[in-house]
Order: C-alpha cells, then sequence, then structure tokens
C-alpha cells in the first residue's frame, strides 16, 4: 500500500485563520480516510503558535481523530520561508508521493486513492491537479473559518464551491514522487531560498523557482485528479 505525505504550513500567530483551516483540513483526512493508500500529514508550525498547538493537541489525544500527523517544528525566522520546512520535510519524507499542500485546502471524494492508483506520467517531475473546486467568494470562505469555536471534526458543503481551472503548479498543488524529494529536497541547497526571512510568508516566489527547477529534471503535468477543496479567505488566497 502506497504512502502519501501531504507537507503543509500553519502560523495563526500571524494569521488566525490558519489555525481553523488545520481543522479542516484534518478533518477532511479523517471524514473521507483513504482506503487504497496511508497519508501523513506533516504540519510546518513555531513552537510558540498556540492555536496550531492546540489543534496538534486535539488531533495527538485521537479522541475522534485516527490520522498519522506529525509536526515539523521551526524557528519563527524559518516558518516564513515556505521552501524551508518543504525542503526538511522532503530530505526525510518515506513516502512514496509527496504533496506540497497548503492549509486552506480539504480533501474530499478519494482523491488520494486516485492518486495512489494513477500511473505516473512518463518523463514526469511533478504533478499538479488540472481542476480543482474554490469557494464561491471570500466572504463564503471567511464565515466558514470564523465560525469553528470548539475542536471537532467538521466538515464542508460542496455547494458553496465553483470549478477553478489549474493551468500550472502553484505552490499548493505541485507534487512529486517520493524518490525525486528525498534526492533533491525542495530547492536544498540553495542559498537564496533556503535563508531565513524575518516576515512570515511574504515572497511565495519559491514555488516558481522549485517549478524551475523542476522543468530541468522532467515535465510537470497537469492529471484530472477531482477531490481539492479551496477554503477563498480574504488573506492570502489566489484570486
Amino acid at each position: 500500500m502506497k504512502t502519501i505525505e501531504v507537507v503543509t504550513h500553519a502560523y495563526a500567530e500571524e494569521m488566525p485563520h490558519f489555525a481553523s483551516a488545520l481543522v479542516h483540513q484534518i478533518s477532511s483526512l479523517v471524514l473521507h480516510k483513504s482506503k487504497k493508500c496511508k497519508v501523513k500529514l506533516t504540519v510546518c508550525c513555531t513552537p510558540s503558535d498556540t492555536s496550531v498547538s492546540q489543534v496538534l493537541g486535539w488531533c495527538y489525544r485521537g479522541v475522534e481523530v485516527h490520522l498519522n500527523c506529525s509536526p515539523m517544528y521551526l524557528p519563527w525566522s524559518n516558518i516564513g520561508r515556505r521552501c524551508i520546512g518543504r525542503n526538511d520535510a522532503a530530505l526525510v519524507t518515506e513516502a512514496d508521493i509527496v504533496w506540497f499542500a497548503d492549509v486552506d485546502q480539504v480533501f474530499r471524494n478519494g482523491i488520494f486513492d486516485r492518486l495512489a492508483e494513477m500511473e505516473w506520467p512518463a518523463g514526469a517531475s511533478m504533478i499538479h491537479p488540472r481542476n480543482i473546486k474554490i469557494h464561491k467568494d471570500h466572504s463564503t470562505g471567511d464565515k466558514l473559518l470564523c465560525r469553528l469555536k470548539e475542536l471537532k471534526l467538521v466538515d464542508i458543503d460542496p455547494k458553496d464551491f465553483v470549478d477553478k481551472r489549474y493551468r500550472k503548479a502553484i505552490g499548493g498543488v505541485q507534487i512529486v514522487q517520493g524518490d525525486f524529494a528525498r534526492q533533491y529536497g525542495y530547492l536544498n541547497g540553495d542559498e537564496k531560498w533556503q535563508r531565513p526571512t524575518d516576515k512570515p510568508f511574504g515572497d511565495f516566489r519559491d514555488d516558481v523557482a522549485y517549478r524551475r527547477f523542476c522543468l530541468r529534471h522532467g515535465s510537470i503535468v497537469g492529471v484530472d485528479l477531482p477531490g481539492m477543496f479551496r477554503l477563498r479567505h480574504t488573506k492570502t488566497t489566489y484570486q
């Protein structure tokens, strides 16, 4: 049985709604548990982030959550450079497939089972879903993330989402094979992108640099992989 590792970032000290998004992401992996593969969630976070720590503690206690979820604790200066945590996770992953994700994504409808079973495109260094679902407007997503008042399993209403076409592998939908991740990391050794930053999530262009890197090692292929939903919200969202 294949293992898929989802690597995500959660930084609620600066962006409180990310803690609610993490609850939704965890819930989606539990409520819509994969049957044909194993899924591990790695959460890049800081030890001082009490909101994210509370969510992870709820997950560890396993009262209603049964999920392989591990924190990757990073200092404040490293959490803001997304590729640092991704690189650390990639180099030590034991998974067959690694999905570099964003915390405002939820996964349903057997998406990981399809990913595990599909034939990897010949010559591809990276794949990404061609189409996803996104909240129909920002206010709908904001209400969903602000509504969460207690730690419990929650689900979304698919009727609140519309189709969106992804023509390139943006930062939250970059999927590589485990061997590739272990060999190259995520911009491993790149002095510019592995340098800590004094501003949390101030520059997302690391995903562009990683796409260019992957293109030097193969093609990047969009695939039919339905089942990813993006929680649209006011801050840090793609239009």
